[in-house]
Protein backbone atom coordinates (compact mmCIF):
# COMPACT_ATOMS: atom_id res chain seq x y z
CA UNK A 1 0.00 0.00 0.00
CA UNK A 2 2.89 2.53 0.82
CA UNK A 3 4.58 2.01 -2.85
CA UNK A 4 0.91 2.42 -4.41
CA UNK A 5 0.82 5.69 -2.54
CA UNK A 6 4.26 6.67 -2.98
CA UNK A 7 3.68 5.92 -7.03
CA UNK A 8 0.94 7.74 -6.59
CA UNK A 9 2.70 10.99 -5.38
CA UNK A 10 5.69 10.24 -8.08
CA UNK A 11 3.51 10.43 -10.69
CA UNK A 12 2.82 14.44 -10.08
CA UNK A 13 6.67 15.23 -9.01
CA UNK A 14 8.06 17.35 -11.50
CA UNK A 15 11.49 16.39 -10.35
CA UNK A 16 11.50 12.89 -8.74
CA UNK A 17 15.40 13.16 -8.65
CA UNK A 18 15.25 16.63 -6.33
CA UNK A 19 13.05 15.17 -4.19
CA UNK A 20 14.61 11.51 -3.57
CA UNK A 21 17.97 13.80 -2.91
CA UNK A 22 15.57 15.39 -0.34
CA UNK A 23 13.83 12.01 1.22
CA UNK A 24 17.72 10.60 1.00
CA UNK A 25 18.97 13.46 2.99
CA UNK A 26 16.06 12.90 5.40
CA UNK A 27 16.26 9.55 5.84
CA UNK A 28 20.28 10.56 6.84
CA UNK A 29 19.07 12.93 9.47
CA UNK A 30 17.02 10.14 10.85
CA UNK A 31 20.10 7.47 10.68
CA UNK A 32 22.79 10.18 11.68
CA UNK A 33 20.83 12.44 14.18
CA UNK A 34 18.20 10.93 15.41
CA UNK A 35 14.04 11.49 15.57
CA UNK A 36 14.38 14.53 17.92
CA UNK A 37 16.94 16.41 15.34
CA UNK A 38 14.73 15.29 12.84
CA UNK A 39 11.80 17.02 14.35
CA UNK A 40 13.76 19.96 15.08
CA UNK A 41 14.47 19.93 11.18
CA UNK A 42 10.94 19.78 10.20
CA UNK A 43 9.43 22.48 12.75
CA UNK A 44 12.47 24.78 10.60
CA UNK A 45 11.06 23.77 7.51
CA UNK A 46 7.86 24.84 8.77
CA UNK A 47 8.90 27.90 10.31
CA UNK A 48 10.20 28.84 6.94
CA UNK A 49 7.49 28.27 4.83
CA UNK A 50 5.48 30.93 7.25
CA UNK A 51 8.01 32.96 6.99
CA UNK A 52 8.20 33.18 3.14
CA UNK A 53 4.16 32.76 3.07
CA UNK A 54 4.47 29.43 1.12
CA UNK A 55 0.63 28.57 2.41
CA UNK A 56 1.42 24.91 3.99
CA UNK A 57 0.51 23.26 7.07
CA UNK A 58 1.63 20.03 8.40
CA UNK A 59 -1.26 17.14 7.81
CA UNK A 60 -2.04 16.63 11.67
CA UNK A 61 -3.31 13.24 12.37
CA UNK A 62 -3.58 11.32 15.27
CA UNK A 63 -2.35 7.91 15.50
CA UNK A 64 -5.10 7.13 17.89
CA UNK A 65 -8.22 4.96 16.64
CA UNK A 66 -11.21 4.21 19.20
CA UNK A 67 -11.59 0.44 19.31
CA UNK A 68 -14.21 1.19 21.36
CA UNK A 69 -17.66 0.97 19.00
CA UNK A 70 -20.45 3.25 19.34
CA UNK A 71 -22.83 0.70 21.02
CA UNK A 72 -20.45 -0.16 23.56
CA UNK A 73 -19.19 3.06 25.02
CA UNK A 74 -20.51 4.10 28.60
CA UNK A 75 -23.55 6.19 29.22
CA UNK A 76 -21.94 9.92 29.67
CA UNK A 77 -21.01 9.71 33.20
CA UNK A 78 -22.71 13.35 34.54
CA UNK A 79 -26.05 15.07 33.48
CA UNK A 80 -24.82 16.24 30.11
CA UNK A 81 -27.62 19.50 30.32
CA UNK A 82 -25.79 20.89 33.09
CA UNK A 83 -22.82 20.64 31.49
CA UNK A 84 -23.72 22.29 28.69
CA UNK A 85 -24.85 24.94 30.90
CA UNK A 86 -21.74 25.77 32.93
CA UNK A 87 -19.90 25.56 29.69
CA UNK A 88 -22.13 28.60 28.29
CA UNK A 89 -21.47 30.52 30.98
CA UNK A 90 -17.81 30.14 31.30
CA UNK A 91 -17.72 31.58 28.12
CA UNK A 92 -20.21 34.33 28.47
CA UNK A 93 -17.88 35.02 31.75
CA UNK A 94 -14.91 34.81 29.16
CA UNK A 95 -16.49 37.44 26.95
CA UNK A 96 -17.57 39.89 29.82
CA UNK A 97 -13.96 39.75 31.00
CA UNK A 98 -12.29 40.69 27.34
CA UNK A 99 -15.34 43.23 27.26
CA UNK A 100 -14.45 44.72 30.49
CA UNK A 101 -10.80 44.57 30.07
CA UNK A 102 -11.29 47.09 26.74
Amino acid sequence: MRALLQSAADAHDPDPAETAEWRDAFLALVQSQGPARARQMLDELARLARRERIGWQPELATPYVNTIAVDEQPAFPGDLAIEERLASLMRWNALAMVVRAN
